[in-house]
Order: structure tokens, then sequence, then C-alpha cells
């Protein structure tokens, strides 16, 4: 159990980097990139962002939870 979770951590801790890194990317690039790649990171990341806000409390605690789970492994 303890190696699914081990690896499950590391799948996880690599798609952030891809997130980031595509961010990042799209970012330098604009819509070479979205064109380029037909992905819309940084819109994809914005509804995500208005689809917390926009639904209350329960946003809001839905963003917390998910922002818990992803710092509670960096901490260790």
């Amino acid at each position: 159990m303890t190696e699914i979770r081990q690896w499950l951590t590391n799948v996880l801790e690599l798609l952030l980097w891809l997130v980031a890194t595509l961010t990042l990317l799209q970012v330098l690039f604009g819509q070479s990139f979205t064109d380029f790649f037909a992905i819309d990171i940084v819109g994809n990341i914005g509804e995500l962002v208005a689809k917390f806000g926009n639904a209350g409390m329960v946003g809001v605690v839905a963003a917390a939870l998910v922002a818990y789970l992803i710092m509670r492994n960096t901490r260790s």
C-alpha cells in the first residue's frame, strides 16, 4: 500500500510540474502555443477558478481542500 501511495504521489507531482511548464509556455508564446498544442491551459485554469468562485462557500471549501491535499505532501 505504501508503494502505491508513493507511486501516486510521484505521478501527481509530475502532473503538477507539467501543468506549470505548459502554463509558462503558454504565457511566453501566447496564441501560437494554443494553436500548436490545441490546449488552452490558462483558459482552463481560469474556468476552474471561476467555478470555485461561483460556487460560493462550497467553492471556498473545495478550493481549500484541494490546496491542502497538494500542500500536505510538500511539507514532508
